[in-house]
């Protein structure tokens, strides 16, 4: 079990209390036991995390806290996440590819890849380094995977981009010969689409994180280090600078482009380019105070209406 000044050390924090206590896990406020450690991730969680039973407390760095040992940080979350790793249980994978998989003869799948049970590799995909394809995800036909990326269960990757044109009253399907790209250290989670290009490729930039059932069309390009939260649906084209956080439900028109840096907030309807820096919201997205401006005056309207009859 780590000891207290051992944790404090690896999150950079300020401890208060005794170094040499021991942690046996990380819990929530109501079922901590005496040997564990709580997160107070704001101030409002403070008073919850001094009242439970743990042994010690994580907390924002201008907190005070007298009631329990305490390690002071500047940044939460970001000691949740270093925490938690020394105590999380991965889920176990048979190493290299499962019996069940299915994987195509030309495939190229590096060394210390994991591919899951009942799992598809399509002919000429190409997978990196210590990459992880969870059970029965499925990889189209010359798709590229970089290193160390995890592929969570039922992702569909390099699928058909929806594409028609049409003719006579029907709609002809128009072929998609291009290629999905995938970075290195991108993390794709359950139920999520991503389809190749028509023409060229749909990239998605290293080290960036797309949540569950999100649906990516051809020729998108996700820039390096964005994070996409679930249930985003993203039109043919669409670019992504860096840096890019994106809220659930969001949804962007076709051919449109969000500079470096921006923050589109949940359920916003992206429909004109985006400069960077920005946090948009609504619906079409605009600049987030001009839409919480609307919206505040919007739900004074009974009232001043009331006033003008």
């Amino acid at each position: 079990m780590p000891k207290l000044g051992e944790l404090a050390k690896l999150i950079s924090g300020q401890l208060s209390g005794s170094p040499t206590i021991k942690i046996a896990g990380v819990s929530d406020f109501l079922s901590a036991k005496t040997s564990d450690l709580v997160f107070a991730l704001e101030e409002k969680f403070i008073n919850d995390a001094v009242s439970s039973n743990a042994a010690a407390v994580v907390a924002p760095a201008n907190s005070i806290i007298k009631e329990k040992p305490a390690i002071l940080v500047k940044n939460t979350r970001l000691a949740l996440a270093k925490i938690l790793a020394l105590f999380e249980n991965p889920l176990e994978l048979e190493a290299g590819i499962h019996k069940t998989a299915v994987v195509h003869a030309t495939a190229k799948i590096a060394k210390g890849a994991v591919i899951g049970a009942f799992s598809y590799i399509g002919p000429g995909v190409e997978i990196g380094e210590n990459t992880i394809i969870y059970p029965q995800a499925s990889v189209y036909a010359n798709t590229k995977i970089g290193k160390r990326c995890v592929v969570h269960c039922g992702a569909r990757l390099g699928v058909d981009g929806y594409g028609f044109v049409p003719e006579g009253g029907k709609f002809l399907k128009i072929p998609q010969i291009g290629k999905l790209i995938i970075g290195n250290d991108v993390e794709i989670f359950a139920n999520t689409c991503i389809a190749r290009g028509t023409i060229g490729n749909t990239i998605i930039g290293s080290r960036s994180k797309i949540d569950n059932l999100t649906h990516i069309a051809h020729n998108c390009e996700i820039g390096e280090d964005c994070a996409i939260t679930g249930l985003v649906g993203f039109a043919g084209s669409v670019k992504l600078g860096r840096h890019v956080t994106v809220g659930g439900q969001a949804g962007f028109s076709g051919h449109q482009s969000v500079g470096d840096n921006t923050i589109i907030m949940a359920r916003a309807g992206v429909t004109k380019d985006i400069p960077s820096n920005s946090v948009v919201s609504g619906f079409p997205a605009v600049d987030h105070k001009k839409e919480m401006e609307t919206l505040a005056v919007m739900r004074r309207l009974p009232q001043i209406l009331k006033k003008l009859k």
